[in-house]
């Protein structure tokens, strides 16, 4: 039996809207807050609209709301950086990896990644943007809706991607798809040698890698660390430019944050005859504040409710959120066996347990088991996407072997 509010990332809540398991939002958010003085309808308390609704599942309804924004960074430290002869953070993926060369021939490990393995399945979302820039008007089949294209632009739904494979993108013969990879395992390389590191932020404070990618969720434990010593920053992935691959364009890393706490409703609410009081604790918690005092004291999140402050050290991340919002996010686009297989054979890969043609030809058969077990529902049957498709073929076509 689930909780009755539930926090988890919209986009695995779409894998399961037709099972009944969540109840839409939309008509709660169109009425007033009581905890907001004038306030006539909730869904315009929140300050970014955008965010808010690029969270509506594919059948069009919004089934959580997004109290505040996470981000990510690369966390350095200024003084160990100084000592390996480093001045300046990378802007160019040819500087950082020359920066990291250089770091690394001196027997400390450049770079460090969050928990579990994160940095490889954001490395994912994060690279695809920048080598499939150039064609993801074209790739975009069903356009994000108005209210929420300022923020997601091209994003890619999960039945577009399953379409897409079946014309062969992200298979062995996408020369981007391996180029991505490549890049991710060559990335790779130069984290610890322990790619799931229980607390790989430790690292970082005792000063054993002098970069950590890393959201703002660690932001507080680096504000309050009694032992830390050391200057530190915050910056962002480096651009990838036509140097380093033909199918870049040089322009900026998207961001793979977005949206942090994702309140849901389940249907345990209305089986507890509780929808009501539930909408009104919600109400409550993202009144400003409400949502101020609560990110005040936690130092994690950026509100975004009108009205509600943000702690000053959060403002790295705030200016890191202004840049495009990544075009996909795979692993959670995919459903939980088929995730885990892709998440398993990923760090096989990356870690030398598997050639990048293996890995290819692996994530190729997974990928038609993901698209076969979608083909009864709704949208799956790919009609829709095929006239779109049919009028831009003959302009994507020829990006594939």
């Amino acid at each position: 039996i689930a909780p009755e509010i539930i926090h988890q990332n919209a986009e695995i809540a779409w894998q399961d809207t037709d099972k009944g398991w969540y109840i839409p939002l939309d008509e709660y958010l169109e009425k007033p807050n009581p905890y907001v003085p004038v306030n006539k309808r909730w869904l315009d308390t929140f300050t970014n609209q955008a965010l808010v609704n690029a969270k509506r599942a594919p059948d069009g309804k919004l089934y959580c709301i997004s109290l505040d924004i996470i981000e990510t960074g690369l966390f350095y430290n200024k003084d160990l950086l100084r000592k390996l002869g480093c001045d300046r953070m990378p802007d160019t993926w040819e500087e950082m990896r020359a920066m990291f060369k250089k770091i690394d021939s001196q027997g400390v490990t450049p770079m460090a990644t969050a928990i579990f393995g994160l940095g490889s399945d954001w490395g994912q979302d994060i690279l695809f943007e920048m080598l499939y820039r150039k064609l993801l008007p074209d790739m975009d089949l069903i356009p994000s809706s108005p209210e929420s294209e300022a923020y997601l632009g091209h994003y890619l739904e999960a039945r577009e991607a399953g379409f897409l494979f079946t014309k062969g993108f992200f298979t062995p013969k996408d020369p981007r798809w391996r180029e991505l990879n490549r890049l991710l395992y060559e990335w790779r390389q130069f984290w610890p040698k322990e790619l799931k590191n229980s607390d790989p932020a430790r690292l970082f404070l005792t000063e054993r890698v002098p970069i950590l990618w890393d959201s703002s969720f660690l932001l507080r434990r680096m504000e309050t660390d009694p032992y830390r010593t050391f200057d530190w920053g915050v910056a962002y992935i480096p651009r990838i430019t036509p140097e380093t691959s033909r199918f870049a364009d040089g322009g900026p890393a998207t961001v793979i944050g977005g949206a942090a706490i994702q309140l849901h409703l389940t249907n345990s609410a209305r089986n507890n005859n509780r929808v009501e009081d539930c909408i009104d604790f919600l109400m409550f918690l993202s009144a400003p504040q409400s949502i101020e005092r609560l990110a005040a004291e936690a130092l994690v999140f950026i509100p975004n409710v009108k009205g509600a402050k943000m702690a000053s050290q959060l403002a790295p991340f705030a200016e890191i959120f202004q840049r495009r919002y990544c075009a996909i996010k795979w692993l959670d686009s995919m459903d939980g066996q088929y995730k885990k297989q892709w998440r398993r054979m990923l760090d096989y890969y990356l870690n030398d347990g598997m050639s990048l043609e293996e890995f290819l030809r692996t994530l190729k058969l997974n990928f038609a088991a993901w698209v076969e077990s979608h083909r009864a529902e709704a949208g799956w049957d790919f009609e829709g996407m095929e006239k779109v498709w049919s009028e831009r073929s003959a302009r994507l076509l020829p990006e594939l072997n």
